[in-house]
């Protein structure tokens, strides 16, 4: 009797089993999401929130030094690929999504509370529209140039190699503009 008992929970666990596996596999086939990918979204939404974060931290720290984001410092623009890179994901976004909320919630701990309750949403905005409003390829690209042509610059004048830096993006005052928005709401 125990074992008929036994082989009986062996097979309705197999068929529970089944049945969440056919589940997820209908849900997917259907469009439907998935734990694994909301999971996925989320990690990715906070990580993305979180290096963004020590990017603006790290921005702002030297903005309150210099008085300006300098973009002739090679530090600020790989900082500001780094903000640039991470906040793709906002493109398009609403404030009530899913994603804009994590984004937040990982800005909070990247940043060490620099982004915090009272500054949170203008942060947010300011990043928001900087995603969406302002071009952001040209820095992508030309930081990464400037990363590989930044470790044979090293025997060249630091202010050469800054110089070549700061006129490569042709639209550096725009992006340097939006971003000291963003710096002077921590002031």
């Amino acid at each position: 009797m125990k074992r008929i008992l036994t082989i009986l929970v062996a097979i309705a666990s197999f068929l529970v089993t089944e049945n969440t596996a056919d589940a997820q596999l209908l849900k997917k086939l259907l469009g439907g999401k998935s734990e694994t990918t909301t999971t996925q979204t989320t990690t990715t939404a906070t990580s993305n929130g979180q290096a963004a974060g020590v990017a603006l931290k790290a921005l702002y720290g030297q903005y309150k030094t210099d008085g300006k984001l300098d973009m002739g410092n090679l530090t600020n623009l790989m900082n500001l690929t780094t903000l640039a890179t991470n906040v793709q994901g906002l493109k398009g976004q609403s404030d009530k999504s899913a994603f804009y909320m994590d984004f937040a919630k990982g800005l909070v701990l990247g940043s060490n509370n620099l982004v915090n309750e009272n500054n949170s949403a203008s942060v947010m905005s300011g990043l928001s529209n900087l995603v969406n409003n302002v071009d952001l390829s040209g820095l992508t690209a030309t930081a990464e140039e400037k990363a590989q042509s930044a470790a044979s610059a090293l025997t060249e004048k630091l202010s050469g190699a800054s110089d070549k830096a700061n006129t490569a993006v042709e639209n550096a005052s725009e992006i340097a503009g939006a971003v000291t928005n963003i710096l002077n709401l921590f002031k």
